[in-house]
């Protein structure tokens, strides 16, 4: 189960989700993040219906943060979160909303299912709030935020999730349930450039869809010279145990309660570095080169 706002990198990793032998994908949540609610969860079913899926639930989710609001990344994705433009889709959301969808699917296949967080964490942070204990019963829980020992791209010190919903980040990191955490610092080692892209030679659908998707990220802006694979990593890191080393850690998140000074919501702040239920990786823990082959092996690139 895979919650999302896409956004353009959300896109890269929802195709390569959608591509993967090994992933069976119950439903996808959305949030507001990259963009308001509404445009990620039409891109969303856009996707789905592109990838031939229109098969697979979507519940929509979050409207507002749990406090405060939303940072929206428009001027990164483009006004309507994806730069190459999808038809509009046909299908329509799950009756029940995200939260709901959420608790239900973990109640029915308890241990058995894998929970991919690739934005802000209100969903997550609403469901153990309203449903104590049922996000324990997750198989694996991942996470894509936060800036651990390292600066942030929202704030010196913070990154973009975790800032847009800094009490979800805390709540959903305080609450005890184990969490592989994909944050700043391995995400800044993986990226295509311009070159790789318009290199790029697929046999898949969803490989000619990535494509367009990232040339069009690279004709938005003609300065930028790297996409870093946030989202896409995060799915590197669920699907291959062997592509990032970790360590354990207990953590906490700065947010309206526990700070009043705003430009540190959002900052990581590791309480103890040698034990947790929060895994981070490790400074040098990331093989690169794996990782990218992986990400172009299930685009279909060559």
């Amino acid at each position: 189960m895979i919650d999302t706002d896409p956004g353009v990198d959300d896109a890269i990793a929802l195709l390569m989700a959608l591509s993967c032998p090994s992933m069976d994908i119950v439903g996808l949540t959305t949030t507001a993040g990259n963009v308001p609610v509404g445009p990620a969860t039409r891109n969303t079913l856009a996707i789905l219906e592109s990838a031939g899926r229109a098969d697979i639930p979507v519940a929509r989710g979050a409207t507002r943060p749990i406090r405060g609001r939303y940072a929206y990344a428009r001027h990164v994705h483009s006004a309507e979160g994806l730069t190459y433009p999808l038809p509009p889709p046909e299908t329509r959301t799950s009756d029940t909303g995200a939260v709901q969808f959420m608790a239900e699917t973990l109640q029915a296949n308890p241990g058995a299912v894998t929970l991919i967080a690739l934005g802000p964490l209100t969903n997550l942070a609403r469901l153990n709030r309203n449903r104590p204990s049922v996000l324990q019963l997750a198989k694996r829980v991942f996470v894509m935020g936060g800036a651990v020992g390292s600066p942030g791209n929202s704030t010196p010190h913070a990154e973009f999730n975790f800032y847009s919903d800094p009490t979800a980040a805390r709540l959903v990191i305080e609450s005890g349930v184990p969490i592989t955490l994909i944050d700043m610092a391995p995400c800044r080692q993986v990226y295509l450039t311009k070159d790789d892209v318009e290199g790029a030679r697929a046999s898949t659908e969803a490989g000619n869809l990535a494509e367009r998707l990232l040339s069009g990220w690279f004709r938005q802006d003609p300065t930028r010279e790297r996409f870093y694979m946030y989202d896409p990593l995060t799915l590197v890191a669920a699907v291959d145990p062997n592509a990032i080393r970790f360590r354990s850690v207990t953590m906490t998140i700065d947010d309206s309660e526990s700070t009043e000074d705003a430009t540190l919501w959002g900052r990581c702040r590791v309480l103890d570095d040698a034990e947790g239920p929060i895994r981070v990786a490790e400074p040098k823990g990331v093989d690169v080169q794996a990782s990218l082959r992986l990400i172009r092996e299930l685009l279909g690139w060559s």
